[in-house]
């Protein structure tokens, strides 16, 4: 079938358009939730006062201070990491070889500007804590928190860019007869295709194998299944949710977004609910 391992990024064109890979410098809403994480740890560092800074100050300080530097170290040591993943990538390393110089790197670019703040607004910490003890603290905070990062937000791109990986160079013909098929559904990597003569399982997205069914009348009810209109054998509501009843028995699920596309193609006609 000539299949061949490719890197995540090398995709070729005529399957680009149906995979959706997250960017590799995250999503507007990862960046969100990251920096909403990094105020909460900063607002409980502020009212614990670790490494000595519970007597430096008042609360509203420390949590200020605490605030602005697990903020600044959340945004430096994201990314470091997702750059430190895609040179890992590209040299072929194994990933936890970045995470040691993406602590040891985050916790120097971090800090070195808060020990200048730190000092501004306590000019005591200047004499007690010496810059290789102050590289130390930054050391112990930054690295459960590129742990916790590589975890919670890399380990999954890497797991979801792999899965990606397998790319085929020249998509097999569909070889079902179109006029026999009655739904088809999404098996992990794989089309689940019933037809009057039993099933069988097609490689590709969901899209490559609708396109070989032109002229069969059939709608994409659901992400993930694409039911002809003579599989239907009625229509079953479950509270809000639509279901097709199958004429093999199976039930096929009708998403809110194809509901208006379903009625407005009659499948959905009042007396066919039951």
């Amino acid at each position: 079938m000539g299949w061949r391992l490719r890197r995540a990024w090398s995709y070729t064109k005529d399957m680009t358009a149906h995979r959706s890979t997250a960017p590799l410098m995250g999503t507007a809403r990862e960046w969100a939730v990251d920096l909403a994480v990094a105020v909460g740890i900063g607002v409980l560092l502020g009212l614990m006062g670790p490494f000595g800074s519970f007597f430096n100050g008042g609360v509203p300080v420390r949590i200020a201070y605490w605030v602005g530097s697990v903020v600044t170290g959340m945004a430096v040591i994201s990314g470091l990491a997702r750059l430190g993943l895609a040179l890992a990538w590209r040299r072929g390393w194994p990933l936890w070889a970045v995470l040691p110089p993406v602590v040891l790197i985050g916790a120097l670019l971090q800090g070195a500007p808060l020990r200048l703040v730190a000092v501004a607004l306590w000019p005591e910490i200047g004499r007690l804590v010496t810059p290789l003890a102050w590289y130390g603290q930054c050391v112990a905070i930054t690295t459960p928190i590129v742990l916790a990062y590589y975890f919670i937000r890399i380990r999954p791109l890497v797991r979801a860019r792999a899965r990606e990986a397998l790319v085929p160079v020249t998509a097999p013909a569909f070889t079902v007869d179109p006029g026999a098929v009655l739904y088809l559904r999404m098996e992990d990597h794989y089309v689940r295709v019933r037809s009057e003569h039993g099933s069988r399982l097609e490689m590709g997205p969901l899209a490559r194998v609708t396109a070989g069914l032109s002229g069969v009348e059939g709608l994409q009810t659901h992400r993930s299944w694409w039911v002809a209109r003579r599989a239907i054998a009625g229509v079953e509501r479950d509270g809000r949710n639509l279901r097709l009843r199958l004429v093999d028995g199976q039930t096929a699920p009708v998403s809110r977004a194809s509901v208006a596309k379903l009625r407005a193609a009659g499948w959905l006609a009042d007396e066919n609910l039951i």
